[in-house]
């Protein structure tokens, strides 16, 4: 049979929409910053709006975390696992609990496997100047309401004041990602990467942006050089294993994408990726196995599924 091209070039994604309460289920009086998480990183952030409510949009499927560190409260911190091919919308509910005045408690460590190195973003924002906030946050804001023009406007407004600010630099990427406008996205990763080389996420969203740009040997590069931060990651073994098979590096292909499965086992187009492989070198029966688990393990609405039940069904 020959190869079957199921390869879906543009990665799914999805949102995150949540709500802060009080313990005593009342509203907070004041806005709240909420982090998003990943890897113990921090890559974004935003405030709630008057009635407790935040999002974060356009993410690959992958376990996060939502936190809240703000003073006067205990932290907290839920995990969120997104996955976009299953749901557009991942939900989560934070309830925040009043510290006791008498209370000395010091600040919470690292989260555990994070880096480091790595600093929360309310605690980065301290060294820039009050205007780099005001158009951050504009930014974010408008990039929950769905306003893509208008959160560009004010993300560059910040990086202009402030230009190693990458905060602004990851999420204005992560736009420009969204929209397919590659050369804008990898100017913005780059810069992240200049500015924070132990975040692994940047490095995989640079890669990202190499794979689909189709530079193969960049792809690899940046995505090794990921890994070499956070081995265990799923993205960063499944892009890599993408890579690769396009490289006709078929074997390490292989060994990659099995990474990313044992890592997530819910990763469903690393099985695509592998039924591909397969298909490729006329290994048709491991090719049905995985179309099969494909078929059996995904949600109905994925875009793919017709695709492989026709090649599963010829197989």
């Amino acid at each position: 049979l020959p190869y079957a091209g199921l390869h879906a070039q543009k990665p799914i994604v999805g949102d995150i929409v949540g709500q802060v309460r009080l313990s005593g289920g009342q509203m907070p009086t004041e806005r709240i910053l909420v982090e998003l998480q990943f890897r113990g990183a921090s890559i974004k952030s935003t405030f709630t709006d008057s009635e407790g409510r935040f999002a974060f949009y356009e993410l690959l499927s992958n376990p996060y975390y939502v936190a809240v560190n703000e003073e006067g409260y205990v932290p907290v911190s839920r995990q969120v696992i997104v996955r976009a091919d299953v749901s557009p919308t991942t939900r989560v509910s934070l309830i925040l609990t009043p510290r006791e005045k008498v209370q000395a408690e010091a600040p919470p460590g690292p989260a555990s496997g994070g880096n480091p190195h790595l600093v929360d973003i309310s605690e980065y924002l301290k060294q820039f100047p009050p205007k780099v906030e005001k158009e951050f946050q504009a930014g974010v804001k408008a990039d929950q309401e769905g306003k893509a023009e208008e959160a560009i406007r004010h993300y560059q407004k910040a990086i202009d004041l402030a230009p190693d600010f990458y905060p602004a630099r990851n999420n204005l990427g992560s736009i420009y990602l969204s929209r397919s406008e590659f050369d804008a996205a990898e100017r913005e990763f780059s810069q992240v990467i200049e500015l924070n080389r132990n975040d692994a996420l940047a490095y995989f969203n640079l890669g990202n942006v190499f794979y689909l740009t189709r530079r193969y040997e960049d792809a690899a590069q940046t995505l090794q050089q990921g890994l070499e931060r956070e081995p265990g990651s799923a993205l960063g073994n499944y892009l890599l294993g993408s890579v690769h098979a396009r490289q006709g590096k078929l074997a390490e292909a292989e060994r990659r994408l099995r990474a990313a499965l044992e890592s997530d086992p819910k990763m469903f187009n690393a099985r695509l990726e592998l039924a591909n492989l397969y298909l490729q070198q006329q290994r048709a029966k491991e090719a049905a196995q995985e179309l099969k688990l494909f078929i059996a393990d995904c949600p109905d609405t994925h875009p793919l599924l017709p695709r492989a039940r026709e090649v599963l069904q010829a197989l």
